[in-house]
């Protein structure tokens, strides 16, 4: 009955949120910081210390592990929003009518202050959603135990590969360790697990379904981005690791005969139908940043056209006393809002669904209320 309380108030905020033409979610990378060593991640800081925690550098003898080592620093001063200033954040994005704070990295588990950020979202009243690579979820977890709605954990393969994909060591067992130990908790949040999919895991999707499925967790994949839109254009880091739109169209495909067999993929059949026959999406419109407003680790609120050239600062906004209201108002905010619409660089489920969702598509507001009684 908590999950169904809780996710009848999350609807009833949505729809205010959706009402008023406000953002209902609010994406907060934490830290760029990680302790793994992804070679498909954009977001990974190159920032001195961002290997602590785990053997993500094995070869040049990072073994440190455990939280004095992992989770020594509250916040890289200027380079990431300090404990307080997340609050203030928070407590501004609820005033605002956002509904869903989602914490992310990098790893935020490296943030010593995790816990005290997760506490300020949910106090500020907003759904707390936390993605992690789950590596030192048993030693943080007491902290963040009941305060976490949502626990979303990355899992690109299974056993020893996964762990060579994030180059730690263990991590697979880890997880495997925790999550089915979750099942038995009575504050254990709604477990979500993410499937990243590149060339270096083809055909991930039919060997983490069952794991997920063991786990009692909802399934969710997300095609590799392979770079960012800057001032300049499209700068394309990664596209050699991505997989070609034909590939897409047979994950797709899998995704749903996985579906059809029972296991718990949560992607809607509608975005796995476009997914299919339109892998590069150029019947989509975009409506993303209308619901989901996202503030990168310095607290530069983000042009998804423009990465490079930040709307806002967070800092500033917080010096003038002034709440999100001013940022809406923009019409540099305003004018992103028109461009996405023509944008297709993003092709992963939360995206598209999230516009659909926005643009009150019958049958996503019919999944919406599907996942709230789960």
């Amino acid at each position: 009955m908590g999950h169904l309380r809780r996710d009848a108030r999350l609807l009833g905020r949505l729809a205010r949120a959706r009402v008023r033409g406000r953002p209902w979610v609010l994406s907060h990378l934490l830290t760029g910081r990680c302790n793994a060593g992804c070679a498909t991640c954009l977001w990974r800081a190159a920032a001195a210390g961002s290997s602590a925690g785990g053997p993500a550098e094995a070869g040049q003898g990072s073994h440190r592990v455990g939280r004095s080592a992992a989770a020594s620093e509250t916040a890289l001063p200027g380079a990431e929003l300090s404990t307080e200033e997340a609050a203030w954040l928070y407590e501004r994005a609820a005033g605002a009518g956002i509904a869903q704070l989602v914490i992310w990295g990098g790893e935020p588990l490296l943030r010593a202050d995790v816990g005290e950020v997760v506490r300020a979202g949910a106090r500020a009243g907003l759904s707390v959603g936390l993605i992690t690579n789950g590596w030192l979820l048993d030693e943080r977890w007491e902290e963040l135990r009941g305060w976490v709605d949502t626990l979303i954990l990355s899992l690109d393969d299974t056993g020893e590969a996964h762990d060579r994909m994030r180059k730690l060591p263990g991590l697979y067992g880890r997880l495997d360790s925790f999550a089915r130990g979750l099942r038995r908790d009575p504050l254990r949040p709604r477990l979500l697990v993410n499937c990243v999919l590149s060339r270096l895991n083809r055909g991930a999707l039919r060997r983490v379904a069952p794991v997920a499925l063991a786990w009692g967790a909802g399934l969710y994949f997300c095609p590799m981005e392979t770079g960012e839109l800057r001032e300049g254009g499209f700068e394309d880091r990664k596209g050699g690791l991505a997989l070609s739109p034909t590939e897409l169209a047979e994950a797709a495909q899998l995704a749903r005969l996985l579906q059809e067999a029972g296991y718990p993929l949560r992607a809607t059949r509608r975005y796995l139908d476009l997914l299919y026959r339109d892998p590069l999406l150029r019947s989509y419109s975009c409506r993303a940043p209308r619901a989901i407003l996202s503030v990168t680790a310095d607290g530069s609120f983000r042009d998804c056209l423009r990465r490079d050239a930040p709307l806002a600062k967070v800092r500033d906004l917080r010096r003038r006393g002034t709440g999100l209201e001013a940022l809406f108002s923009t019409p540099r905010y305003r004018a992103m809002l028109r461009e996405a619409e023509r944008c297709t660089v993003c092709n992963n489920p939360d995206v598209v669904e999230t516009s659909w969702a926005w643009r009150l598509r019958p049958f996503m507001l019919l999944r919406l209320l599907s996942l709230a009684g789960r």
